[in-house]
């Protein structure tokens, strides 16, 4: 893996974003995956609160616009984050830390597929099936060790 890492962070790119003192480079992949982060999270969080209680008079069939903005944000994030990793994979690659946020997301991922089916289904606006119910308030507990792993990444390594 060393080599595969040392190769990544020594791309063009990658030394640019890391070495560069223009706003255009680090700075700016840093805010487009807050930003993405923010979107993705956001809208995985007002979904999962709707369906483990809060705000029961919105129609669940209301946040469907919601995966939309999720899975944009997501985009952005897979792509900035990749940006990022390669920047800093000699560091990066060696942080346990990193590896949890990525098991965390795997899992908040395979979490929103019964979440979106649910929402997408003819049956969103009548009661809420206890497991969804199950589902998405693990989903906001993934969420948040998400962000939280992620923010521990740069004081762990």
């Amino acid at each position: 893996m060393e080599s595969y890492f040392n190769w990544l962070q020594s791309l063009s790119f990658a030394t640019w974003i890391a070495e560069s003192d223009s706003l255009w480079g680090f700075p700016l992949v840093l805010f487009l995956h807050s930003l993405g982060m923010g979107l993705a999270a956001g809208s995985a969080f007002v979904v999962c609160l709707r369906l483990v209680g809060v705000a029961r008079q919105l129609p669940v069939s209301s946040l469907r616009v919601l995966f939309k903005i999720f899975w944009g944000a997501f985009f952005l994030n897979l792509a900035t984050g990749s940006i990022l990793f390669a920047s800093h994979a000699t560091i990066t690659g060696y942080v346990p830390m990193y590896y949890a946020k990525l098991t965390l997301i795997l899992a908040g991922m395979l979490l929103s597929v019964p979440i979106r089916t649910f929402v997408d289904g003819e049956a969103s606006d009548s009661l809420i099936p206890t497991h969804i119910k199950t589902f998405a308030a693990v989903s906001l507990l993934i969420w948040v060790g998400v962000i939280t792993t992620g923010r521990l990444i740069a004081y762990v390594s």
